[in-house]
């Protein structure tokens, strides 16, 4: 027997199993019906195919290859089977069945009487196969009509796809597959390759049976509970702990369950047929007058509110209400359900309380640690006047200004809401200001350029940053501008520049340049080994940053810092 002959009929005994297995399993549902009728009808082709393609004599194949005309009823049925799935309303009115039928129908009716479908048949190597018409207006149509029922089809599940959840989810996943694998094979061998008269083995009917056996695997497997959605609500109420109510459009309760009861301490008779503001505190009652929805169809509402218990007790709670509509136009009833939030409310404050206390402690450590550095600073700038040794009288500057860059930062976190961030452009300009102030520098000999973008470091990031751009900027202001150094030619106007970079750089590190067009670091000065106590100090503080550094001597001096921001 021809191989391909034997294939098309297994197809066609999958087909049949396939429709019996589906229906039997909820011969109730219009879905497994029509998917039943599916694989049946394809079945029924499939068998046609495989009597054509070990058909004896051209008589034979042709009268089976006329038969196979009644294809185009199949694309109709994938219609119809996303349309059922995805419980289309379309389906309501009969207009609907007449369209998606009557184009499948008219073209097998002309296929069946007339050689416009199919004028003859073929022997191939794979068996008997179908000759298309030289005016092939009519097989033009069917491809036509095929193609924009499956991709219809395929449309309609995909956007259902897309808003379903669960288990209809799953379903859609299978049918999309069943309808799409089986379209784009026999798109190629069927109607593409036969266009550049290029003749393979149909594989239509193979490729279907495939396709449908995913659409049953899916509606089997992902199958809903019997049960009805009345009794799945009754239960879910019953034993939910949150409070529930049902009510009407009128806003008065229809249902209340156990959860809510036990909450107000009141019977069952006390709450249905009244109005649901009697349940509020006095202040709350005249938002629950009327609908809350006022006309508006978003489906839910989140309202924090207050109940009021029979006791007289107030019991904060958190409501969704979502309304119950008929063919999504008319409101038929509201539901309600929350919680009881005393709990969380209780716990709220109580991490109010502990936040603003622990906000009044950080500042308060803040401020002392201001103080404190400050005093260290006032100490040092004392007996600085009681130092003759020019020498010893820098080292005493330089141990106020690294004094002084961290008291800054303690004290902008003081005046901050934020105790634990600090803004830091506004801390370099500070910084600056200080350093400028300290070593009298003319505003007319050294101009300050920065570039400090709109960043926030924490303290652990803030403090050796500012250490480092304390020790470079004083090392430009004291020895990259000698006397008289880089005046213009008109001997009026100061070039002299220290330039202070700070930007973003990458995720949560930062690049800082702090650089002077001075008369540049000498040549015999290692600024990672045998440097200034100062720059040994910046190579500390960048590995506790855990950052890199270069310099470079062109044209002055440019230290360029990566490092990143600290977690702890």
């Amino acid at each position: 027997m021809n191989v391909f002959a034997l294939i098309s009929l297994v197809a066609f005994m999958v087909c049949f199993f396939l429709g019996n297995f589906i229906y039997h399993k909820n011969p109730k549902s219009r879905l497994n019906t029509i998917i039943a009728l599916t694989c049946i009808f394809v079945g029924f082709l499939a068998f046609i195919e495989f009597e054509y393609r070990h058909a004896e004599t051209f008589q034979t194949a042709f009268f089976w290859l006329k038969i196979s005309t009644l294809w185009p009823i199949v694309p109709s049925l994938l219609l119809h089977v996303s349309l059922i799935f995805t419980k289309s309303s379309y389906l309501k009115n009969k207009l609907t069945y007449l369209l998606i039928y009557l184009p499948g129908i008219a073209i097998s009716a002309v296929g069946l009487t007339t050689d416009l479908l199919i004028s003859g048949a073929s022997k191939e190597y794979w068996g008997w196969t179908y000759i298309v018409p030289a005016d092939a207006t009519l097989y033009n149509i069917m491809s036509l009509w095929t193609v924009v029922a499956v991709v219809l089809a395929g449309g309609i599940c995909f956007a259902y796809y897309l808003k379903s959840y669960d288990l209809k989810k799953k379903q859609a996943k299978y049918i999309l597959a069943g309808l799409y694998i089986p379209f784009f094979i026999s798109l190629a061998t069927d109607f593409m390759l036969p266009i550049v008269f290029l003749r393979v083995p149909e594989l239509t009917m193979t490729t279907m049976t495939m396709g449908i056996t995913l659409m049953s695997y899916g509606i089997w497997k992902y199958k809903f509970p019997a049960l009805t959605p009345a009794i799945a609500a009754d239960s879910i109420v019953s034993i939910m702990s949150n409070f529930f109510f049902l009510l009407d459009d009128d806003m008065r309760i229809v249902k209340v369950n156990q959860a809510t009861m036990d909450l107000l301490g009141v019977a069952d008779s006390e709450l249905v047929d009244k109005p649901l503001n009697t349940v509020f505190a006095e202040d709350q009652k005249p938002l629950f007058k009327e609908n809350p929805f006022n006309g508006d169809k978003k489906s839910i509402t989140n309202i924090e509110t207050m109940f009021k218990a029979k006791n007289g007790h107030l019991i904060p709670v958190f409501l969704s209400l979502s309304q119950i509509e008929i063919d999504n136009s008319q409101t038929l009833g509201i539901v309600c359900i929350g919680n009881d939030i005393t709990d969380i409310k209780l716990a709220e404050n109580k991490i109010k309380a502990s936040l603003e206390e622990k906000g009044l402690l950080l500042q308060e450590i803040h401020h002392r640690v201001k103080n404190n550095l400050q005093i260290i600073s006032s100490l040092l700038s004392l007996q600085s006047k009681y130092v003759k040794d020019k020498e010893d009288l820098e080292l005493f500057r330089e141990r106020q200004s690294r004094v002084r860059s961290m008291a800054f930062i303690h004290e902008q976190l003081y005046q901050s809401s934020d105790f634990t961030n600090i803004e830091f452009g506004a801390y370099v300009e500070n910084l600056i200001n200080y350093l400028s102030y300290s070593y009298s520098i003319d505003p007319s000999y050294i101009n300050f350029k920065l570039d400090i973008d709109d960043v926030s470091l924490d303290i652990n990031t803030a403090i050796p940053c500012g250490l480092i751009i304390n020790e470079l900027v004083t090392n430009s202001l004291k020895y990259a501008f000698p006397a008289n150094y880089c005046k213009s030619q008109d001997n009026t106007t100061n070039l002299n520049e220290i330039y202070v970079y700070l930007h973003s750089y990458k995720k949560d590190k930062f690049i800082l340049i702090i650089s002077d067009n001075g008369v540049g670091l000498p040549e015999d000065i290692n600024y990672k080994n045998n440097g200034t106590l100062g720059l040994l100090l910046v190579n500390s503080l960048v590995d506790q940053l855990d950052g890199t550094i270069e310099l470079d001597r062109t044209n002055g001096t440019k230290f360029k810092l990566i490092f990143n921001k600290l977690e702890y």
